[in-house]
Formats: C-alpha cells, structure tokens, sequence
C-alpha cells in the first residue's frame, strides 16, 4: 500500500489521510515524505517542467499561487492569500525542499507557504527597514527551516551626534516557537563587515535578486561599491549561523550576473549581451569549494532559435536592456536537459543543451493571469511538489484553538472604541486586533451586524491635539444641543461618505483622515501651490446657485475619497479651479492625488471636461464627476469617471432626461453612490422632487422619485439634499442638506426626521461673510423654541428655520439667490452630520519608506 500511496500525487494523498488514523499518520510520517520526496524528483526528469506563479488577483487585495505547466494555457490556482497585496509581493526565490518563501512589502510581513498541500503561515512581524533581503534554508543537522533576514537600521551614535545604517542579521526556525520563543532572533555568528552586507543587500535589493539556497548555505552576490574588482560572494551556514566567503568566477561581475542553483551545484550565469550579442554563460562551482573553482558549463547563443516570436522577443531584450535569470534545469543526462530561463515579460524559454534549441513553455500573456507590467522581480520558479509540513506559529495555534476562537468572534462583535482599548492585554491581542485580516472582518460583520442601517455622527470643534469631535447621534440629542454651543465650528466643514472604514474631513485650508470610531486622525498634506480661495460668483440663474454655496462644497477646490485596489489604500483626488469664466466658458484647473504610500500630493492629467461643485462619488475604484454645462465646450451634463487602477479618465452619458441642461437654471444633477452602485440624482426646485436613476449593466433605470413639496425644510429652492443611503431592510433613504438629516419611505411617502443641527447667525450687513478662524464667535440671542420630538429624536428649531420658511414663497417668485443671500445671515455650524461605519482601519502614523517592487 505504501508504494501505491508513494505513485499518487499530493491532492490525493490529502484526501486519503481521512481514510482512517493508520493512513493519515503513515502520510505525515518524516519517513514518506522523504520517500515521495525521491520518487517525486525521480518522475521529474521525465516529466515536462511545471512552474509556480504568483499574481495579484483581479481586486488586487490578494495574491493567488498558481501552478503552470506547457500542456496547457490555463493556470491552475493553488491557493490564495487574502491579506497579501499582489502587486507588492517581493521576488519570488526558488523552492527549498517544496517550501517557498513570500514577502509583502507593505506590512512587511514574510509567507512560508507548501503550495502543493496549501499549507502556509506567516512569521511573526519584524521591524521595517529600508532595505531587507531574505532567503529560506534547510538544517541537515536538526532537520529544520529558517528564514534569514538581512537587513539595514539606522543608529544614533551618541560620542559622533549623528546616525548611520547598521547590517543585522536575524533568523526564524519553523516549528521550534516554544524553543526559541516563537520570534526572529539574532544570527549567532552575527555580520562580520556591515560593508560586505551592504554591498550584498544593494545588489539585492536594486536588482531583486534573492539569495540562493545550495548545499545547507545562502549565498548572495557582492558588487563592489567604489572599484572595479572581482567581487565575492557572502554565505551563510544555516547550521552555524555564521557568516562566510566564496571567491567569484575568474572574470570581474556586474549587475548582468547573478547566482543560480543547477543540480545541487551554485552556478552563475553571465549575460553578454552588451559585448557579445545574445550570449549568456553559465559557470559552475565545484561542489564543496571556496576557493573559486569554477568551470563554464554553457554557453547559451540566445540567438540561434527555432521560433519566430523567441527571436523577437528576445532581440527587443537586446536593445532595451531587460531582465533575464536562469530559473533552473531539468531532464538528466539521459532524457537530455533544458535550463530554464525566464525573462522581465514573465515568459519562460527552454533551451535544450543537445541541440541548442530554444522553446517558450510559458507566457503569461497566453493565460488569464494578465499580469500587470515587466517588472525587475519575477514572480516565478519552478514548481515541485513536496509534503513538507509548514509549522504554525504560536499566535497560530493558539488562535485557531476552541477558546481563541471564541475570543475572536467575541472581539469581532464588540463596538471599534472598545476593541481598541483590549489592543493593551497582551501583544498576542494587539497583532490581532491590528492585523489586516481581522481589520477587513471586523468591517464585514458590523455591516451584517447593523440592523438599523446606517449610522449618524455629529462633527464639532475639537482641541489643538485633534481638530474636531465625534459624538454618536443619540448622545448629541440625550444631552440636548447646548452642550456644543461653547465649541462652535469656527469655518466651514464638509464630510465624505465612509470608504472603508475611514471618512474625509474637509475645510477650505485642510483635510483630514478620520476613523470617528477610534479617533484615528491623519492630515492629508496640502499641495504648496494651492491657494485658498472664495468661490467665483455665478450669474443670476434662479436658484441653481445654491450648488455652489451648498453645506457640500468648499470654495474652488473639489476633493473625494476613495481607494486603491492597486495597493489597498486610502485615495484622495483633488481638484482645485484657478480660473473661471462663465461668460466665455472658459477655465483652468488643477487635478492632483495623494494616497498613504506617498508623502505628499501629485499631480496628474486633467479632466477632460470641467466638474460641477458637487463631491465626486467613489464606486469600486472608480471616481465619478458630474460635469459643468456652464464651463467648457459641452452645454449638457455628462458624467467623468476616473479609474484609479488604469489612471484613465472616461466620460459617460447620463439619461436623456438629465442630459439636457435647463437654461434658467431650475434643475441641476449631481452624481452619489447608493447601495454600491452608482447613481445621478436630478433636482427639480420647480416640483421640488428629486428623481434618482440607477446604472445597472451599462443601463439607466429610474429608481426612486422623492416629493419635497410637504417639507419645507428639505426644499429644493433653498437646500441641496443629497441622498446619503438605503437602509438594504426597509427601503427607507437617508437625505441630508448638510444641516438637517432625515429619513424618507419611498412607499409611505412621509420622511421621518433624525436631526436638525441649525446655525448660529452672525449678522455682517447685507452682504454674506464668514469669521476667519482667528476671529472670536459672536454669538446673537436666539429665540427659545420649543423642539418637535418625532420618536424620542429631538430637532432644535432657531430663528434662522423660520427665515428660510418665510422666504420659500418669496424665492419661488424668481428672486435672486443673491438677494435671497442678502436677507439670510451666514451662520457658523455647531456641529455637521457624519455618516460612519463601524470599523478598525487605520494606517501607520508615521510614514515608512520603502523599495516597493
């Protein structure tokens, strides 16, 4: 039975460990994984060579391992990995006795994966650096992995007063946690020359260039810093944790060379393609030898091919100078071998060393991978299939045990403020509630949790640590709405729908990323060329001027929030106006973009058609706009998108009913995002409606149609209401003018008010001015009313209500907004609505810089 057991591939022999206890420990037994081991290596030099891919999946928030072979385009996938980011995903090393090792360089976090038996952990976190390099190595002695890491760190020199970069050197030995503490420690022989590592970790890391496992040893390839001298070569003794030296080949190597294991034997290929046209050689170390015996093994004429599309392909690498590595070799003396070489397009060539010939076996622009650009990294090697086992790590076993679950599921159902308080038990809980994994779960199960839909937030003035306040909606009205009064908002406030799990907070000056849940605060940093300004004065067109001085613009600078499927973050896009001119249609504008990995705002190409004043929605990575009709060559609304993985911008049509741009300036359109899916919602002041259409498949439907006209709060002639949500139970829809909050039923027809966060007038004359933010607040009496309780939530009702009630007669007989302006004094909000969602995100508060691939 073992030797049929020992012919079955590893799909079927995880299957048949659940045949019984007997077959299931014969299985995992040391002794047959060696043996299939054996006969797995035997079989493979007859076998076609299979590969192992890494790519990002279509969002980009994952990484999928797939298994290539030259018998067919299609991949198959192994597993995925969802809390790694494909695009960040470093060099991918070759197998060490059927473990790979991953490394994401945005935590950063390092994967031991078994992708044959889709097994994988990841080690514990290690501090960032600037610049790291890491290879996976087996004991022969203790019959044990490690993960050595290389890596630089900056230290303070009291006696110089200055700082410089240190060479460290930690290990990791799998399955030992309880022996070595479950954590990276330092390299018992420690570095012996921080130059010499240097050295090895700048050809590392610009070329990324794993180190290579051969023989119980991690070699790296040194280039010399400041002469041209024959470099060495630095080794590692995964027994010893020393470090060590081998003398290179007889001829001085530069960045065209790196190191490769060739049947158990370390080689290094030589590419000549800058002196001898399509040449590269491969030389050969005696096994054993430090003292430079080597010996030129092949010399591969990269130009001599059978193929039409090699040779294309490969004089294109000639004359732009792209990567080419030696993956490894297969076949023996018998059967005939072929070396293995992978070029920067992820396209995989055979070269036959009995005939000379070259053959692709593998290009991913022939399978659905669709990987993204030619990168320096290759993202793959070749694939053997192994059962190696994959230890879990402490904090792994312990959560996955019956009571750590129970905790976690506990956490997970608990409100975002308290979960940040338990961070402080213990470390274990801290990388829980921290990591990335359970931040995206906690997010998905309070969406589910939410039974009451969504959730409102009142903005104040905060302190000189954190800007601005957040208090929950049903403690604002429990403790009434003069408790803020003495902390009045001294400038306008403009807030963004959550994007997972972060809000944007904005002013005329400054924007802020807030986490209201947790208070995690972090200030976007402003473009140095941006100027504040007031907002251009339109022309008398009824009252389609409040778009420009509604609770939901910002003067000319128009800014939304969304996120990065490309690195799985926080985008800002801002677009600041210079100049307008109504008359002539003519305008100038700015469109720049910060996200978290950056540090500071870029610019990028201009829209090609204007934007309203109206906040951009964000829709599954994709912004959209709804256009000027009183700027630039098209007089109708039509949508612009901008798509933030492909950093295209796109224009879409709206419905014909709201194409057409009203001359007297009675109905405008704007753009939000309902239930996921993107929306244009055409106000009417003239009805005082509101019609929302809904695109679905490429198609605008007509969903919804909102009667204002029994709400004179909620008019059309003197607010813009904006829906925010649809409660996914009741249908109801949340509509908001910035001030006044309420809930509508589409079926009932009555809309049911939430709250009514009024201004405190400050009288300057006829004409409208807001305080600086120096300024002090003078605050006017108001007139004591008593508030109208609609199931338990109180309103607060100032005089200011029944100024803009009275006027609502007034300005429908065509008066100007401007004179309309000139009766309302402006007011200074006490607190703005927030919607929110209960979350954990939140990013580092200090930014980290790294060699991103």
């Amino acid at each position: 039975m073992t030797e049929v057991l020992l012919r079955l591939p590893i799909k079927s022999l995880l299957r048949f460990r659940a045949v019984c206890r007997s077959w299931a420990a014969n299985v995992s037994s040391d002794e047959f994984c060696t043996l299939h081991a054996a006969k797995a290596d035997a079989d493979a030099a007859s076998a076609p060579p299979r590969l192992l891919f890494v790519a990002p999946t279509a969002g980009y928030n994952s990484t999928a391992v797939y298994s290539c072979s030259p018998s067919g385009p299609s991949a198959d996938v192994l597993l995925t990995l969802d809390d790694v980011r494909g695009n960040f995903v470093g060099p991918v090393a070759a197998q060490c006795r059927g473990l790979s090792l991953l490394y994401d360089a945005v935590p950063p976090a390092y994967y031991v994966l078994n992708a044959a038996t889709r097994a994988v952990t990841r080690l514990p976190p290690c501090p960032d650096a600037p610049r790291s390099s890491a290879g996976l190595g087996f004991d022969p002695r203790t019959e044990e992995y490690k993960v050595v890491r290389l890596f630089t760190q900056s230290c303070y020199d009291k006696q110089l007063r200055d700082s410089r970069l240190l060479t460290k050197c930690e290990t990791y030995t799998l399955g030992v946690g309880g022996r070595c503490g479950d954590q990276w420690t330092p390299a018992a022989g420690g570095v012996p020359s921080s130059r010499a590592a240097q050295a090895a970790l700048a050809n590392a890391d610009l070329d990324k260039l794993p180190p290579v496992f051969v023989d119980g040893f991690l070699h790296w390839l040194m280039l010399p810093l400041v002469q041209k001298t024959m470099s060495t070569i630095m080794s590692f003794s995964i027994t010893e944790e020393a470090f060590g030296w081998v003398q290179p080949p007889p001829f001085i190597t530069s960045r065209n060379s790196h190191l490769v294991e060739l049947d158990g034997h370390l080689c290094m290929a030589r590419d000549l393609r800058a002196d001898s046209p399509s040449i590269l050689e491969i030389w050969k170390l005696l096994r054993g030898s430090t003292s430079g015996d080597w010996s030129l093994d092949y010399r591969i004429d990269l130009s001599a091919q059978t193929t039409r599309e090699v040779l294309i392909e490969l004089e294109a690498i000639r004359i732009e100078p792209q990567v080419v590595r030696v993956l490894g070799v297969t076949g023996n003396d018998r059967s005939g071998k072929k070396i293995i070489i992978g070029t920067a397009q992820h396209e995989v060539h055979a070269w036959d060393a009995t005939s000379g010939t070259t053959e692709t076996i593998f290009s991913v622009e022939d399978t659905n991978l669709g990987y993204q650009a030619e990168s320096s990294s290759l993202h793959l090697c070749l694939f053997k299939e192994s059962l190696a086992p994959v230890h879990r790590t402490n904090e792994e076993t312990s959560w996955s045990s019956p009571v750590g679950k129970a905790v976690k599921e506990i956490l997970l159902r608990l409100p975002a403020k308290s979960v940040t308080r338990f961070k402080t038990v213990c470390t274990q809980w801290r990388r829980l509630v921290e990591g990335k994994v359970f931040t995206r779960s906690y997010l998905e199960t309070h969406k589910k949790m939410d039974k009451q839909g969504a959730k409102i937030m009142l903005v104040g003035k905060g302190t000189q640590q954190a800007p601005f306040r957040f208090t929950p909606l049903k403690k604002w009205l429990s403790e009434g709405s003069s408790s803020s009064e003495g902390a009045r908002l001294e400038t306008k406030v403009v807030c963004s729908k959550p994007c997972h799990g972060l809000n944007l907070v904005s002013t005329a000056e400054e924007d802020y990323l807030y986490n209201p849940c947790t208070g995690y605060c972090y200030k976007i940093p402003s473009d140095p060329g941006s100027s504040v300004r007031t907002p251009w004065e339109r022309p008398d067109d009824g009252c389609a001027g409040i778009q420009q001085n509604s609770a939901f613009s910002i003067g000319n600078k128009n800014i939304g929030l969304g996120f990065s499927p490309l690195n799985q973050e926080h985008i800002a896009i801002i677009i600041r106006y210079k100049h307008k001119d109504l008359r002539s249609r003519n305008y100038r504008l700015t469109c720049s973009v910060w996200q978290r990995c950056s540090w500071y705002q870029y610019s990028i190409s201009n829209p090609p058609l204007p934007v309203n004043d109206m906040p951009p929605a964000y829709v599954a990575g994709v912004f959209y706009w709804m256009g000027d009709p009183l700027l630039g060559p098209i007089n109708e609304q039509v949508i612009v998108a901008f798509d933030i993985a492909r950093n295209e911008y796109d224009t879409i049509p709206c419905p014909s009913h709201i194409a057409r741009w009203c001359s007297n300036g009675r109905r405008h359109g704007f753009v939000t995002e309902l239930q996921g899916t993107l929306c244009v919602v055409l106000a009417d002041s003239m009805e005082d409606e509101l019609q929302i259409w809904k695109q679905e498949h490429d198609r605008w439907d007509r969903a919804y149609t909102i009667c204002l006209k029994a709400w004179p709060d909620y008019s059309l002639v003197s607010n813009v209401v904006v829906p925010l949500s649809i409660d996914s139970k009741d249908g109801r829809i949340m509509l908001s003018t910035g001030r006044k909050v309420g809930l509508y039923d589409p079926i009932g027809k009555t809309l049911e008010r939430l709250c009514a966060v009024d201004g405190m007038p400050r009288c300057t004359g006829k004409r409208r001015e807001l305080p600086r933010a120096s300024e002090g607040l003078q605050r006017p009496s108001k007139r004591p009313r008593s508030g109208h309780n609609i199931h338990g939530c109180m309103e607060s009702v100032t005089g200011q209500d029944i100024l803009q009630a009275s006027s609502l007669k007034k300005c429908s007989n065509n008066m100007s907004m401007e004179k309309l302006n000139a009766e309302i004094p402006s007011a200074i909000m006490s607190a703005v609505p927030l919607l929110y969602e209960e979350s954990l995100t939140s990013y580092p508060r200090v930014l980290k810089k790294r060699l991103l691939d």
